[in-house]
């Protein structure tokens, strides 16, 4: 009996291997072609920062010492610390092609924050919480024409209830007349109705809802979808669309509602046409981006016309590179000229330069290096999530296993000597399940920015937060 067992197996392990083989070329050969986008992710050997943090963007984004984490950019479905693509061997996977297909994450954080002074007697603390539900989905016919969505679910409370009161108030009254006793009282009425007057407050966000259409001329997408151009993780002065958010851990972005055309010239080249959908044509950002590729780097040259800051508009032209010699190696350049009756001036222009670098040792250990240069030959202020004179970028990511993940991100301000400091550790418990320890520690007015985005919050102050997250991918 066992040398008949035997004899079988020596006979169909061939055809069975042969089948399975031919099984995984046909997969690969009829998968959906990838986007530029996804390519780049995959072919990237930098640490997997979604992966690490989660995805969900639960957190309650205030660049305050009531740091939450979250992110805030694409939906990743790849759980904190197991292994991402770059990490295993690559095997063509039998993704659908068409139909519809939900992903998502589930998310509970908890954070104490401490702002100065830092002592017993006179320190004060509060607590933040949220859970979180997100629903990605994509639908349609991948090699035609596809619809893609991502939800957010948020059940936020503790300090960061009372911050997002804080935040409709804000915007309530001036749309009620005005500071007045008539118009807070209003406002007060209509945010009770709205969210209640105490408890958690719960908010529903879109990162993503738009179409696309895929025609051999052009490829067409249109809806709140995330435009990213940058080389940078944290400083990309050529990406206008999608700022950086320092108050997440995870430095997300977020979507834009926008109108996207691109027309291929080739696999690795081609022309990216993007408008925003604002409330009025002067207030959109428009214009357009070559990209190719040419003796190993990545290049884009881009000039829009931004109307975000003013409503005589910028002309903005931009330069990007990335490429790899030995170390990984970006760079951007961007001059920013104001509109002046109808005419770019040149005495108010603004250049931002932006240098990185980033190496992986052995896929364990990760280095990422950025510095921002602000350069203004007049007034006017740069645009954007980061507006000092010298900025600069660091982190330092280790990944032992696939189960456990150590990160460091600092973001700094030397002459002023300001700085955010981020430490995460990260540990997969379950299959699909993570648990994170975080402490961020802040340190003034970063970016630079020139109010604060909260009534209460003093935006040089300094602050930490202490937190955890549990997070179920599904």
């Amino acid at each position: 009996m066992r040398l008949a067992v035997i004899k079988l197996t020596e006979i169909k392990l061939p055809v069975l291997l042969a089948l399975f083989i031919s099984l995984v070329i046909t997969a690969g050969a009829q998968d959906a072609p990838m986007s530029p986008d996804e390519a780049s992710q995959d072919a990237s050997s930098s640490f997997d920062a979604k992966a690490f943090f989660g995805g969900s963007g639960t957190g309650a984004s205030v660049p305050s010492g009531s740091v939450l984490p979250g992110d805030n950019a694409t939906a990743s479905t790849t759980a904190a610390g197991s292994a991402s693509p770059t990490d295993s061997v690559f095997i063509p996977s039998l993704r659908p092609t068409s139909g519809l297909v939900f992903t998502g994450e589930a998310t509970t954080d908890l954070a104490y924050s401490i702002s100065e002074p830092f002592n017993n007697s006179a320190r004060s603390g509060s607590y933040n919480g949220a859970s979180s539900l997100r629903l990605d989905a994509i639908g349609g016919d991948r090699n035609e024409a596809k619809i893609e969505a991502s939800v957010i679910v948020r059940m936020i409370y503790g300090d960061a209830a009372g911050n997002a009161r804080a935040e409709v108030m804000k915007y309530l009254i001036p749309a009620l007349g005005g500071p007045s006793p008539d118009a807070t009282t209003a406002a007060g009425t209509i945010m009770m109705f709205l969210i209640g007057a105490d408890g958690p407050v719960m908010t529903v966000d879109f990162n993503k809802l738009y179409l696309s259409v895929y025609m051999p001329i052009a490829d067409i997408s249109v809806g709140r979808m995330i435009v990213n151009y940058g080389r940078g993780t944290v400083f990309s002065p050529v990406d206008l669309f999608s700022g950086v958010d320092t108050g997440d851990i995870a430095l997300g972005r977020t979507g834009n509602d926008a109108l996207r055309v691109l027309v291929p010239f080739g696999n690795f080249s081609g022309l990216d046409l993007v408008s925003t959908i604002a409330s009025s044509p002067e207030q959109s950002i428009a214009g357009g981006r070559l990209f190719g590729h040419a003796v190993g780097w990545d290049f884009g040259l881009s000039a829009f016309r931004d109307g975000s800051a003013n409503s005589d508009g910028d002309l903005v032209i931009g330069l990007d590179l990335k490429g790899d010699v030995e170390l990984g190696v970006s760079a951007e350049a961007l001059a920013r000229l104001p509109f002046a009756a109808g005419t770019p001036d040149p005495s108010e222009a603004v250049y931002s330069l932006m240098a990185g670098l980033d190496y992986s040792i052995k896929r364990q250990w990760f280095f990422d290096l950025e510095y921002l240069w602000n350069i203004r030959a007049g007034q006017a202020y740069p645009v954007g999530g980061f507006r000092r004179e010298h900025n600069l970028f660091t982190s330092l990511s280790w990944k032992p296993d696939d189960l456990t993940a150590l990160d460091v991100r600092a973001i700094l301000v030397p002459v002023n000597a300001l700085g955010q400091v981020s430490l995460g550790v990260s540990r997969s418990i379950a299959k699909g399940a993570s648990l994170m320890g975080f402490a961020v520690f802040r340190n003034g007015n970063v970016e630079g920015l020139p109010d604060s985005p909260l009534d209460d919050y003093e935006i040089d102050a300094a602050a930490l937060s202490l937190g955890a997250r549990l997070s179920v991918v599904y």
